[in-house]
């Protein structure tokens, strides 16, 4: 999956405060928002989060871009959202984590 949609990425233990509840951080880097929409519904990647959200106390997102678009943030989220729409069992496993923060 990562070798078709996605420039890089990383996982691994997180560097900051431990009381701060974090114990891994994950970095990816997409180069566009076709390559994030093929990301997003790749099966490996769905298949993958039926898997690893379930183990998730807390999930906090940080997002990033280099692109001078202003309406790529409201594009991304939209995408989100029809994923959303898409599966409403991944939803609802979103959904099940304790402590999240993905909006």
């Amino acid at each position: 999956m990562r070798r078709r949609t996605l420039d890089f990425s990383a996982v691994g233990p997180g560097l900051g405060d431990p009381a701060e509840g974090f114990t891994h951080g994950c970095l990816t880097g997409i180069a566009d928002l076709a390559a994030l929409e093929r990301y997003m519904y790749d099966p490996v990647h769905l298949a993958g989060d039926f898997d690893i959200i379930p183990r998730l106390a807390r999930l906090h997102a940080v997002r990033f871009t280099d692109d001078g678009d202003p309406r790529i943030g409201s594009e991304i989220f939209a995408m989100h959202r029809r994923k959303l729409a898409a599966y409403p069992e991944w939803e609802k496993l979103l959904d099940s984590i304790p402590d999240s923060s993905l909006t």
